[in-house]
């Protein structure tokens, strides 16, 4: 996949307007001009801090275009520093292009001019190349940069060291370091927030100035909008609503399979198991879409993998990722999400707020940042294998489609088990429901399930287009295969019968084309 990453309008504005290039000049002492400057001819000092309180982050590199000075013994060409290109992925290779040529004081130099947004995004992109961060980073042009470093640190997960910086370039750099530690200092459950301080202690020397500056919070909101920008592009495919079947709408995204990529736990000992296993997991883990699959287009909100809702068992997978440490939830708590004793919490970066349950799946769902997040995740191997075993614990769990009993396994056919597993992972009865050593007729199973799934609303006996087709897809398309060998009438699309309005209680139909009543129809008698 090609990672395009962008940033916020704002930080591209104001990253990509500069200063003319300056020019480098070397005292004629031989000694290094103050705090790393380039210029050629003396800077104006207090034209210079002037510039940088009225600037704030943005570097200052206005100077005074003079004569050189005519101590050198010859005056050296000017050097361009390399502008911001619009965003840190193409500033980063720009940057590492010059490594080539080993102009690491002019790569520092072009990095010291960028917004500390600018820059730190800029170090994140290049930190993707181990040896060419680590070259940038050690170079001595690199390190005598207070602003440089600050940036460092926090791309390294260290607080900044912020002396001697303005104050808010202090609160940008801490509130970028400090996102992942947002759900103590705005999550829902803190009552009291450091960027409302008792009066009475403004005065206190002991109070950090750049938590208790009410910039600081509204920073810290920015920066959890600006990770949401850092993802990589997906091309998200709309699906427009349909009323007539429930549908409200949304997004649909289905990224590449992984050959071979399989929870650890399939394989067991008992051979009926195993193979019950794998193919729960080919029709569940594989069959339902990859682990880079999103919907936020139908009723559940919000999908992620092989169809694990947020309102289903998606919640008892991020507990399982959570219990295993799981790497894969720094990502997601970085672009303001969490999951929290059964709720999910979202960061409404536009209204500066923390949404919870309903309101915090409505979110997430148009959030096309926090989409791409859970999908650059998924794309990882290391994470993309978390995930996996997380789902494979929650659908062995109780009320998972992979918990099935004993008996069942034991007695059932192969192709049932998993039609019937995936009725369970839709949502409806549960295995604990469905324990039986004698294996109920495939009929009943559908019309079981249908009391659970979308149906028409002046005809409950009907099938929304969605469930019926979702029906006829299962274990390898197993109904319809059924429908054609076991039934006159099911195995003919018709319309109803003539005498539908008045009998066929118990029945089910399942419309079978959108443009035309036509039906497949399950009587309560097969």
């Amino acid at each position: 996949m090609t990672r395009q990453v962008g940033t916020a309008r704002g930080d591209m504005t104001r990253g990509g307007r500069r200063a003319p290039a300056p020019t480098r000049h070397r005292p004629a002492t031989g000694a290094e001009a103050p705090g790393g400057s380039l210029t050629s001819a003396p800077l104006d000092q207090g034209g210079l801090l002037a510039t940088q309180r009225l600037l704030g982050n943005r570097a200052a590199l206005w100077q005074l275009q003079q004569a050189p000075n005519t101590s050198e013994p010859m005056s050296r060409q000017p050097v361009p520093l390399v502008p911001w290109t619009g965003d840190p992925v193409s500033m980063a290779n720009a940057l590492r292009n010059l490594l080539l040529s080993r102009e690491l004081d002019r790569i520092a130099d072009s990095l010291a001019m960028l917004w500390v947004r600018g820059m730190v995004d800029t170090l994140r992109m290049l930190k993707l190349d181990a040896g060419a961060y680590a070259t940038i980073v050690g170079s001595a042009r690199f390190k005598g940069n207070t602003r440089l470093m600050a940036a460092h640190d926090v791309v390294e997960g260290r607080p900044p060291t912020t002396a001697g910086l303005f104050t808010d370039q202090a609160i940008e750099l801490r509130a970028m370091h400090d996102v992942p530690n947002w759900p103590t200092i705005i999550g829902p459950h803190v009552k009291n927030s450091l960027q409302l301080p008792n009066p009475d202690q403004v005065s206190d020397p002991s109070i950090d100035p750049v938590l208790t500056s009410p910039a600081y919070r509204a920073a810290l909101f920015d920066a959890i909008r600006r990770n949401r920008t850092m993802t990589g592009q997906y091309l998200l495919n709309t699906v427009k609503a349909r009323p007539a079947d429930n549908v409200p709408g949304g997004y649909k995204y289905v990224g590449p399979s992984h050959k071979g990529d399989s929870p650890s736990e399939l394989n067991v000992p008992d051979p009926k198991r195993e193979e019950v296993n794998k193919a729960l997991w080919k029709e569940l883990g594989v069959g339902e879409g990859t682990q880079a699959s999103i919907n936020t287009w139908d009723t559940a909100k919000f999908s992620f993998g092989p169809g694990f809702a947020a309102v289903g068992l998606l919640g008892q997978v991020m507990d399982n990722l959570a219990k295993a440490g799981s790497e894969v939830l720094v990502p997601l708590r970085n672009a303001g999400l969490i999951f929290e004793k059964g709720t999910w919490y979202v960061v409404d970066t536009e209204a500066q707020a923390v949404r919870s349950g309903k309101p915090a799946l409505e979110l997430l769902s148009k959030d096309v940042g926090l989409i791409q997040t859970f999908l650059d995740t998924a794309g990882d191997a290391k994470m993309r294998r978390q995930w996996m075993d997380a789902e494979w614990k929650a659908m062995q769990g109780a009320g998972g489609a992979a918990a099935v009993p004993p008996e069942v396994v034991e007695n059932w056919p192969v192709e049932l088990i998993v039609f019937v597993a995936h009725c369970v992972h839709w949502g409806g009865p549960t295995w604990k429901e469905w324990k039986s050593a004698t294996p109920p007729s495939l009929f009943h199973v559908v019309r079981t399930q249908a009391k659970h799934v979308d149906r028409r609303a002046d005809d409950p006996r009907i099938l929304t287009h969605l469930s019926a087709g979702t029906f006829l897809g299962f274990s390898n398309r197993l109904l319809e295969r059924t429908l054609r060998t076991k039934s006159k009438r099911m195995g003919i699309e018709a319309n109803l019968p003539d005498d539908w309005k008045t009998g066929f209680a118990g029945a089910v139909a399942l419309p079978t084309k959108t443009s035309t009543p036509v039906f497949h129809v399950i009587e309560a008698d097969e």
